[in-house]
């Protein structure tokens, strides 16, 4: 498979929300680097849409708008919404000779969009672990989402120059 044919699938499969198409994407072994957090990543096919199964629930108007790069390494770029909040999002993609992809990096700016994402994502993928480690999760982001959406517009004025 091209390099540009594969990520244009995955970038229909997300924007569609279609988990089917999306595993057609997937390497095997592919992993996913979250925008969240260093200290873990997901592994393997069925980890990678378990999460992304989450993040099709609690995001809106997932829009990919530019896929660059070479055979192997590409760069898509994208827009949402999460509860509302506009986020753009920047995807480091490696591919594998069959043009399966192997590697997922996530970026994901403004603050105020990361952690409502952080905020609303945490809760579900820590739920399949246990119901309390899902509201341990809730209650230590909730807050930090709240304080970043409600103080970013307070916030950039006092820091325009």
């Amino acid at each position: 498979m091209e390099s540009t044919t594969a990520t244009a699938a995955y970038c229909a499969a997300v924007d569609a929300g279609d988990l089917e198409a999306l595993r057609a994407t997937l390497a095997p072994g592919v992993t996913l680097k979250s925008p969240i957090t260093d200290s873990f990543e997901f592994s393997g096919r069925e980890q990678v849409l378990a999460v992304m199964r989450e993040v099709f629930v609690v995001t809106s108007e997932r829009r990919f708008s530019a896929d660059a790069g070479d055979a192997r390494q590409r760069v898509l770029t994208g827009h949402a919404k999460v509860r509302g909040v506009a986020l753009d999002e920047s995807v480091h993609v490696t591919l594998d000779e069959a043009g399966l992809i192997t590697r997922l990096v996530l970026f994901i700016r403004p603050l105020p969009a990361l952690t409502t994402l952080a905020a609303e994502l945490g809760p579900r993928v820590a739920r399949q672990n246990s119901p309390a480690r899902a509201v341990a999760v809730r209650a230590m982001l909730g807050p930090l989402a709240f304080m970043m959406r409600s103080g970013e517009k307070l916030g950039a004025r006092l820091a325009h120059p």
